[in-house]
C-alpha cells in the first residue's frame, strides 16, 4: 500500500491548504510556529527532530498553512520508535506537535491531519501508532490506554542513608555510546516490552537533543582506571528542591551509590521507571512510594498483521504453558468486529476477519468477547482479564478456553520511555 502524499499540496478550503515540510524554510517555519503557541522549548524540539533525528522524514511534518497571509496555522508530526516485545521488533509511530492556532481551532484541522497520519502509518507499515497528550480527547481517533508513561517514584532524600559513595557522575559523550548501549540493554533485559536504541538514536540524544544523560563511573586510582558502571539522566528542578532521575540503567551494587550522590543536593527525589530498574527497586527498600504518572494510547492500524507478526511470541508462550503443539481455533470478538485465530502445530498459521459476531444472551459470541479497548490492554500484558473486568465488565471468556486465554495474555513487564525533546533549557545535576 502506497501512502499518502502531500505533493501536491491538499487544498482544505480556499484560503487553507496542508503540505509536508519541503525545505529548510519551511523547518524554520515549523519550530517558529510551535514555539509562537507552545512556548521555545517545544520550538527547539521541532528544530531539533527536523535537523538530527536519524529516522525521521520531512515528509511527515505536516503543515497547514492560510494562504492569505503565508502563515502556519497548525502542525502534526510522526515520530519513528523500535520497540520489542518478547523477541518480536515493532514498528511505532508517535503523533506529536498536534498543535493549532487558537484563530483557527473548532475548523477540523487536526482531524484532517490525523487521518492523513493514519494514512502515512498504513501506507509505511507500522505496526501501531501512539500517542501522550489531552485527557480523553485521542480516543475518538481511535486510540486506547495501555501502558504506563511519565511513571515514578518519590522519595525524600532524607532517608538515604550518609555514605561517600565510590562512583562519580559526568557528562556522557559520543565515545560512550557503546557503553550507553551495552547498560540499557541490560537494563531492559528484565522487561518484556520495552524501547530499542541503536548508535544513531543515542547519537541524536546527546548531539541534537541535548539529553542529559551521565555516565557512572566506578573510582579508581587513576583517571584511566575508571569503568562505566551505567548512567542516569535526569536534571535539578528550577530552585533545586527536586532532583528528577527519569532514566537510569545500573547495576545493583551502584544504585545505593547513585542514590547517596543524589542525597545532597535536593530534599526530594523522583525516579523514573520501570520499576523493575535496579535504582527504584534500592529506593523501595528505603521507603520510596510510587507516585502518578499517566498512559500512553495506542491504536493498532491493522490487527489481523500484528497478531500474525506476534507469532514466535505466541509458539513461546504456548510452549511455556505446556501446549507446545497446540492445534485449534480461538474466536475473538471486540463485539463489532470477530478474528478467528488458527493455530496449528503450536504456532499462529492464520487469522481470519469474520466481521459482526451476534454475541447477544444465548448467542456463542466467541471464545474471548471484550471490547476493543480492553483488548489493546490485554495484548500488550498490561492488566489481566480479571483485572479488566473491573472496568468493562462485559468480558465473557468462555471457561473451556480460559486456560488458553491466559496462556496468549499474560500480564507482563513492560515501559516505554521514548526521550526525544530537546532539554538544552534544563538545569544540569550538580556535577563538580
Amino acid at each position: 500500500m502506497a501512502h499518502p502524499t502531500l505533493d501536491p499540496p491538499l487544498r482544505i478550503d480556499d484560503t487553507l491548504v496542508m503540505h509536508g515540510v519541503r525545505d529548510q524554510a519551511d523547518a524554520a517555519r515549523f519550530a517558529a510556529f510551535n514555539a509562537e503557541v507552545n512556548g521555545v522549548d517545544q520550538g527547539a524540539t521541532c528544530a531539533a527532530l527536523l535537523q538530527h533525528h536519524p529516522t525521521a522524514a520531512w515528509d511527515d511534518f505536516v503543515i497547514v498553512e492560510d494562504e492569505r497571509s503565508g502563515e502556519v496555522v497548525s502542525t502534526t508530526c510522526l515520530i519513528p520508535w523500535r520497540l520489542r516485545l518478547g523477541s518480536v521488533s515493532l514498528s511505532a509511530a508517535m503523533l506529536e506537535m498536534v498543535v493549532t492556532h487558537p484563530d483557527y481551532r473548532r475548523r477540523g484541522l487536526v482531524r484532517r491531519q490525523i487521518d492523513h497520519f493514519h494514512g502515512r502509518v498504513a501506507g509505511q507499515g507500522f505496526d501501531l501508532s501512539i500517542i501522550e497528550g489531552i485527557p480523553y480527547y485521542y480516543r475518538q481517533f481511535g486510540y486506547a490506554y495501555a501502558l504506563d508513561h511519565w511513571a515514578a517514584d518519590a522519595l525524600p532524600a532524607a532517608w538515604i542513608p550518609p555514605g561517600a559513595p565510590e562512583m562519580r557522575l559526568r557528562r556522557a559523550t559520543l565515545h560512550d555510546i557503546p557503553a550507553l548501549m551495552q547498560a540499557h540493554a541490560d537494563s531492559m533485559a528484565a522487561l518484556a516490552l520495552h524501547t530499542q536504541r541503536d548508535a544513531e538514536y543515542w547519537r541524536y540524544l546527546i548531539q541534537g537533543a541535548a539529553y542529559p544523560v551521565y555516565l557512572v563511573e566506578s573510582l579508581g586510582a587513576t583517571a584511566q582506571d575508571r569503568t562505566p558502571a551505567g548512567y542516569v539522566c535526569g536534571w535539578l528542578s528550577g530552585d533545586a528542591a527536586s532532583l528528577s532521575l527519569v532514566e537510569s540503567a545500573l547495576p545493583s551494587a551502584a544504585a545505593l551509590a547513585v542514590l547517596q550522590w543524589c542525597k545532597p543536593h535536593a530534599a526530594l527525589l523522583r525516579l523514573g521507571w520501570p520499576q523493575q530498574g535496579r535504582l527504584v527497586q534500592m529506593a523501595r527498600t528505603l521507603g520510596a512510594r510510587p507516585h502518578s504518572g499517566d498512559q500512553w494510547l495506542i491504536r493498532i492500524p491493522d490487527l489481523p498483521r500484528l497478531l500474525l507478526k506476534l507469532a514466535p511470541l505466541w509458539t513461546e508462550r504456548l510452549a511455556g504453558a505446556g501446549r507446545p503443539h497446540f492445534t485449534g481455533e480461538l474466536t475473538l470478538n471486540l463485539y463489532r468486529h470477530a478474528y478467528r485465530l488458527r493455530f496449528a502445530d503450536g504456532r499462529l498459521a492464520a487469522v481470519d476477519s469474520l466481521g459482526f459476531v451476534d454475541a447477544s444472551m444465548g448467542a456463542q459470541g466467541g471464545d474471548l468477547c471484550l471490547p476493543a479497548d480492553a483488548f489493546v490492554r490485554l495484548l500488550f500484558g498490561y492488566r489481566t482479564l480479571d483485572e479488566l473486568r473491573d472496568a468493562w465488565p462485559d468480558i465473557m471468556v468462555q471457561p473451556a478456553r480460559r486456560h488458553l486465554v491466559d496462556a496468549l495474555f499474560p500480564q507482563i513487564a513492560s515501559y516505554v520511555w521514548l526521550p526525544y525533546m530537546n532539554c538544552a533549557h534544563l538545569p544540569p545535576l550538580p556535577l563538580p
